[in-house]
């Protein structure tokens, strides 16, 4: 991840965003002594990247993932708490729509919890697929970013069928709209008139 940040600056990227505490697939939920341990670990880790990242004025963006995607970080609120645990001014939380749909009693809720902790935002379909075209309810997520102020990039996350390693990892066996053109644009749309 550090010569992910040395890239970043060549590019001026501005944030290291996704499950930057483990390798994706982790989802083998171990004994709870185990699980600190592991998250000792992270901690001690994402100190020392944070600190790379600070020094480059970059940000470590942070992604809790729903439960069949790893055993590790779910929710906002343990997002939180490994920021906290971090300490670092250069780790913020990212949240997804699809994750929180499945993770997030309250999606609003969990945004507001975030507040100016909230570093990345992604607005996915409930099924990955087109924002708008699911079955979220949106109000609150618009109402909750307004709310916290977020004026952070809202990015559509979507898979294909066609790049297998991560069609695997999201477990993408079927395509979820007719294009990815149509996610693109009629996401865009919905996302430019539903969140101003």
């Amino acid at each position: 991840m550090m010569k992910l940040i040395d890239q970043m600056v060549v590019l001026k990227c501005p944030a290291l965003i996704g499950p930057v505490y483990s390798a994706v697939g982790r989802a083998d939920a171990v004994p709870a002594a185990e699980y600190k341990k592991q998250w000792r670990d992270v901690v001690k880790n994402l100190k020392v990247l944070c600190k790379y990242a600070a020094k480059n004025k970059k940000k470590v963006c942070l992604e809790p993932l729903n439960r069949f995607e790893t055993d590790f970080i779910n929710t906002c609120d343990q997002g939180l708490k490994m920021l906290k645990d971090v300490g670092s001014p250069a780790l913020k939380l990212h949240l997804d729509t699809f994750h929180m749909n499945i993770e997030e009693k309250d999606q609003g809720a969990a945004i507001r919890k975030a507040g100016k902790h909230l570093g990345h935002f992604h607005a996915c379909g409930s099924d990955r697929g087109t924002p708008g075209n699911d079955h979220i309810d949106w109000k609150p997520i618009a109402r909750a970013l307004k709310a916290v102020k977020y004026n952070g990039d809202v990015v559509i996350e979507s898979f294909t069928t066609d790049v297998k390693v991560i069609a695997r990892a999201a477990a993408i066996w079927r395509r979820m709209e007719p294009t990815t053109d149509e996610i693109a644009v009629k996401g865009l749309k919905f996302l430019k008139k539903n969140l101003k």
